[in-house]
């Protein structure tokens, strides 16, 4: 009888942690949708804070049109403004392809920001920019800047043979 009552106790025990398991995985599936949401909240808020200057601050976009038009008449302050800005674009793009690949930002969102980016690199200062400053960045976002600008030149080839 005692024997019987043990073998009870193991099995009620055994389902306890199965129970325990099965809400443990529900609570993580629920952090870690919290957790993409909340990572991917705070990208949009970042790419809103980059661009935001722009559209608030007609100095400041009269500024950036003519940086990235002609950045060699910059004056020393203005180009280490022009210095701070790109280094805060590509952090955040570096951000970006960092969270895609760890799984935080699912790809339909970094196709997204890939093409942001992409549309930027088309204008030769970005890309000179990047050039010159690339030693500040991670290799992800070296490799993905060289992918993007090979694209941007098989476009244009294939423009120029038309």
């Amino acid at each position: 009888m005692l024997q019987a009552l043990g073998n009870i106790g193991e099995f009620v025990g055994a389902i306890g942690v199965v129970v325990s398991l099965v809400y443990l995985a529900r609570q993580m599936i629920h952090n870690t949708a919290s957790v993409r949401a909340a990572s991917y909240n705070s990208m949009v808020e970042n790419s809103i804070r980059l661009l935001e200057h722009a559209f608030r601050d007609s100095e400041f976009a009269e500024f950036l049109a003519r940086a990235e038009r002609d950045p060699g008449s910059l004056t020393g302050a203005e180009r280490v403004r022009w210095d701070s800005y790109m280094t805060a674009v590509f952090r955040h793009f570096g951000n970006m392809q960092y969270a895609h690949r760890v799984g935080t930002l699912d790809r339909q969102m970094w196709e997204s920001y890939r093409a942001t980016l992409k549309d930027g690199l088309t204008t030769e200062s970005w890309a000179e920019w990047f050039r010159q400053h690339r030693h500040l960045f991670s290799s992800g976002l070296g490799d993905q800047v060289d992918a993007v600008l090979a694209e941007i030149e098989s476009e244009k080839a294939l423009v120029d043979h038309t």
